[in-house]
C-alpha cells in the first residue's frame, strides 16, 4: 500500500502517505492500519520514524490508538467535537460574537433547507414529522423545547445528504447550545411561533419546494434571534 521514503524527516512523508490514503478512501473510518512492524517494512523506515508519524496522526485526530489483544492504530471517525471546540475557543477568546454565529447560520442553513427539500426521502419525511410530534407532546407536558428545536435543525442538516453540511450544522448547533440556550428563555408565544416555523419548513421539504424551504428557514432564524434579543434586553 505504501512506498519507501528516504529523507532527513522521514516521519513527515509517512504522515503524508497515510493521510492521502485516508482522504482518498483507501483507508476508511474504523480501518486498522498495518502493525508497526509492517509499516516499518513497507516504508523502509526506522521504528522511531514510524512511531513519530503515528503520534502525529493521532494528534491531528486522524487515528485512534486501541490497546489490548485486538488493539492497534485505527482510522478515526469524523468527530464534530473537534470543530466545535475550535468554535468555542474562538468565542471565549472574544473572536466570535453571538451575532456572528447568527450570521453564519443565515449563510449555511437556508441552503441546507433547499437541499433537504430536493433530496428528502419518505423515511426522512417520517423522521422530521416524528420530531415535530415529539416537540408538541413535550410542550404539552410542560417542557421547554429548545433542545428539541436544535435537534430539528440537526435533522434537516442530515436530510440534505451532504456530510460537509451535516458536519457544519452539528458544529454550529453544538455552539448554539453553549451560547444561546443559557440566555433568557423564549416565552410560550415565542415557542409557539417556533413550532409554526418548523412546521412550515417541514411542509416545504415534504412538498419538495426548495426555494420555499430556504425562505422559511431564513425568516425563522432572523425571527428567533430577534425574540431572544428582546428577551435578553428585558433582563438587563
Amino acid at each position: 500500500m505504501f512506498s519507501s521514503v528516504r529523507t532527513p524527516r522521514v516521519y513527515e512523508h509517512i504522515v503524508e502517505q497515510i493521510e492521502a490514503a485516508i482522504f482518498d478512501g483507501r483507508l476508511g473510518c474504523g480501518d486498522r492500519l498495518p502493525p508497526e512492524r509492517e509499516l516499518v517494512r513497507q516504508f523502509r523506515a526506522s521504528r522511531v520514524a514510524v512511531r513519530e508519524a503515528l503520534r502525529t496522526l493521532e494528534h491531528r485526530g486522524l487515528i485512534d490508538v486501541r490497546h489490548g489483544s485486538s488493539g492497534g492504530h485505527f482510522v478515526r471517525a469524523v468527530d464534530v467535537g473537534l470543530l466545535r471546540r475550535d468554535f468555542t475557543t474562538l468565542l471565549r477568546l472574544g473572536r466570535v460574537a453571538v451575532s456572528q454565529l447568527s450570521e453564519a447560520r443565515l449563510f449555511i442553513e437556508p441552503e441546507i433547507a433547499r437541499l433537504a427539500a430536493r433530496r428528502a426521502s419518505d423515511e426522512d419525511v417520517k423522521t422530521l414529522r416524528g420530531a415535530l410530534e415529539e416537540r408538541a407532546d413535550f410542550v404539552r407536558g410542560g417542557g421547554h423545547p429548545r433542545v428539541l428545536d436544535i435537534g430539528f435543525h440537526r435533522l434537516v442538516g442530515g436530510v440534505a445528504k451532504n456530510p460537509v453540511h451535516s458536519l457544519l450544522v452539528d458544529a454550529v448547533m453544538d455552539l448554539e447550545l453553549d451560547v444561546v440556550l443559557p440566555r433568557p428563555a423564549l416565552t410560550a408565544d415565542d415557542s409557539a411561533q417556533v413550532a409554526v416555523a418548523h412546521r412550515e419548513i417541514f411542509e416545504a421539504i415534504l412538498k419538495h419546494q426548495p426555494e420555499r424551504a430556504g425562505e422559511v428557514m431564513e425568516a425563522h432564524i432572523v425571527d428567533v434571534q430577534r425574540r431572544l434579543g428582546r428577551r435578553e434586553s428585558r433582563t438587563v
